[in-house]
């Protein structure tokens, strides 16, 4: 049930036709990756009244971080992003759980993170965990909300294998790059609210645009085109679902 402070807390939102407050508070969500998108994404879902946030990153704040990752501030520098970002969702909305993992997500912890979860948010900036959480969103039936930046270009996908293509049928798990990626502080702003929505669209029940699709942001331009994604029938992932 919401607290009096709740219903007083989300009465804007709660003003929308078929918005369920009490839905996303049973709700949890695994964000992986505490970064620029995961900052957004972060942020809006504790604010938008999400029950329990499952935050996962191994990493401390740098002060190249602070250009684009709003959790953090010059005093968190040196300090590890869960524990930050922990204390900066506690304080934005005390009624959030929030579930601390101070690790980076792989194939042998994957499955522990996502446990539990509605809906796995992928805040990260390498394609290798990206498709470990891809794996393990197919096989515990868990939608993967992707999100990915370069430069003044976003990208957002919601992949709900096998009812649609994974992020495998998307790019091909071997075409791995370690080289430092651009990112325009603003973009991935952009991204982790996009990624936000979908989430609490698919909590809410309502239709997700981007189910099954590729949003494509350039902020040059401030355009926008979404295309469908197709399955493969050769997925390493999912081709046998």
């Amino acid at each position: 049930m919401l607290s009096d402070k709740e219903k007083e807390r989300y009465s804007r939102q709660m003003l929308i036709p078929g918005w369920d407050q009490e839905r996303l508070k049973q709700a949890t969500v695994l964000i992986v990756g505490l970064g620029g998108l995961g900052s957004a994404s972060a942020l809006y879902l504790a604010a938008a009244g999400i029950g329990r946030l499952r935050l996962c990153d191994g990493d401390t704040v740098g002060r190249s971080d602070l250009n684009r990752q709003t959790l953090y501030s010059e005093s968190s520098i040196g300090s590890f992003k869960v524990d930050e970002a922990g204390r900066r969702i506690a304080a934005l909305n005390p009624s959030v759980a929030v579930e601390k993992f101070n690790v980076f997500a792989d194939s042998q912890n994957a499955g522990k993170l996502a446990e539990g979860c509605q809906v796995i948010v992928d805040g990260l900036d390498n394609l290798e965990s990206r498709f470990v959480l891809n794996k393990e969103s197919f096989r515990k039936g868990i939608p993967f909300v992707y999100g990915a930046v370069h430069g003044w270009l976003g990208y957002v996908g919601l992949f709900h294998a096998p009812q649609t293509a994974c992020l495998a049928c998307l790019m091909h798990p071997d075409v791995v790059s370690r080289d430092r990626v651009p990112v325009a502080g603003i973009t991935p702003g952009m991204i982790g609210l996009i990624q936000a929505n979908e989430v609490i669209k698919w909590i809410l029940g309502r239709p997700t645009s981007l189910l099954g699709r590729l949003l494509i942001y350039d902020g040059t331009d401030l355009s926008f085109e979404i295309i469908s994604v197709g399955k493969n029938p050769a997925c390493p992932v999912c081709s046998k679902a």
